[in-house]
């Protein structure tokens, strides 16, 4: 599985109700006629990571089963069917930026994860058995990403997991911790008769 994300940011006189809206409304397009090869797509209101200078973050997360299914995600994501949907994102946003993550260990699809602990190893050195000792079956653990082909401004990984997630990086590590809450259309409000 790779993930391709996505870290944006809306102009300054962009309401965030409105940005939301319309970054869900072109998620919301892309899943109710997904690709060949997308399996889920998520957004997130971030707390904050080092490549991107901004108050208001937000990082999109696609996943694909392969680097071939990102050819078909980039025609649908401006498809003549969706360029309304994906303007309406567009046209609002200051900048982005995007990285391609490559699934290492645990869930495939950790679209609930409410942290990400972005990992950069020493260079020169194998990473396996550290990084699966500094994040594998602990305490609130989802999964593990490592960057392709470094591809994008992000952290060679992330490890995704719960609220109770906690890495102790091995010497020579650095770690930087970004919480994030996913983006979700808000239940219509009942009125009582």
């Amino acid at each position: 599985m790779l993930a391709y994300l996505f870290w944006h940011a809306p102009q300054a006189a962009i309401e965030a109700q409105d940005y939301e809206a319309a970054l869900l409304d072109f998620q919301a397009s892309l899943a109710g006629a997904p690709p060949p090869g997308l399996a889920a797509c998520a957004a997130y209101l971030i707390s904050s990571v080092p490549w991107v200078d901004d108050q208001r973050i937000y990082e999109d997360w696609y996943l694909v089963r392969s680097s071939a299914d990102l050819d078909a995600l980039n025609e649908a994501a401006v498809c003549p069917q969706r360029w309304d949907v994906h303007a309406a994102i567009a046209g609002k946003m200051r900048f982005g930026h995007g990285g391609l993550y490559r699934h290492l260990h645990g869930d495939e699809q950790p679209l609930a994860g409410t942290r990400a602990v972005w990992l950069t190893r020493p260079r020169g050195i194998r990473y396996e058995d550290l990084l699966r000792d500094m994040a594998y079956g602990r305490p609130g653990f989802l999964s593990s990403w490592r960057r392709q082909m470094v591809l994008g401004p992000g952290d060679e990984f992330v490890v995704i997991g719960t609220s109770r997630l906690e890495i102790s990086p091995s010497p020579g590590w650095q770690a930087r911790t970004a919480e994030r809450a996913r983006l979700a259309r808000s239940a219509p409000s009942q009125t009582r008769s």
